[in-house]
């Protein structure tokens, strides 16, 4: 039986945020200061049960494409919440409208609900529109990312519990030169995160990540 989008459940440590999974990807729902839901990175296959769980955390408002390449709920997601706006950077709109026949608003008009401590970030250097949002901890940031970097996601993998670099990022996601690498070392310097939450594999935390992150970036080619 393929895999269903399990129910929202919130993430330990991380106010006003919950979680859903579907084999190997996550989509997370933030509560904004209105009460309504911003969904980042909407996964398709929204069952009776996951949506359930996630009418009971609030009314869904924003659909975020956090880049060009998570397009497959879109859809899906606006006809379920037809009030709710589709979101995503400029440079990833006109594909978005493209294949999924939605009109994203650019991201201003999500900054002023984000709750509070919380914001949006837009790397340079990159070809596919990513954004990442922050969300504050008692520890430090957390980020909320989607190709840039990936959560353990096989057995193995998972008992080292170490972030990695999703296997496509470099070829599809980089547009070339030190641009990108350079800004997030930048940020892991001036905001270092205690926790991951990709949209690739398992949440991951801990003091030494925003090292582990540095050693991924340093890698980079």
């Amino acid at each position: 039986m393929a895999a269903e989008l399990s129910t929202f459940a919130p993430i330990a440590g991380v106010d006003g945020a919950c979680t859903a999974t579907k084999g190997g990807l996550r989509c997370t729902a933030i509560v904004l200061r209105s009460g309504a839901l911003c969904l980042y990175s909407p996964v398709a296959g929204l069952t009776t049960h996951a949506k359930a769980s996630l009418d009971a955390l609030g009314p869904v408002a924003i659909l975020l494409a956090p880049n060009h390449y998570h397009n497959k709920g879109l859809a899906e997601y606006a006809a379920a919440y037809p009030d709710a706006r589709v979101v995503a950077a400029d440079a990833a709109a006109p594909r978005l409208q493209q294949l999924t026949g939605c009109h994203p608003e650019g991201l201003d008009t999500l900054v002023p609900d984000l709750p509070d401590g919380a914001a949006l970030l837009t790397p340079p250097g990159l070809k596919t529109g990513e954004v990442w949002l922050t969300l504050p901890t008692q520890n430090g940031p957390a980020w909320l990312v989607t190709d840039a970097f990936a959560g353990p996601q096989k057995p193995a993998e998972r008992k080292s519990g170490a972030p990695q670099l999703l296997k496509t990022f470099p070829r599809y996601g980089l547009a070339g030169g030190p641009l990108y690498a350079d800004w997030v070392m930048d940020q892991l310097t001036s905001a270092p995160p205690n926790r991951l939450v990709p949209c690739h594999g398992d949440i991951v935390g801990g003091a030494d990540l925003a090292d582990q992150l540095a050693r991924l970036i340093a890698g980079l080619p």
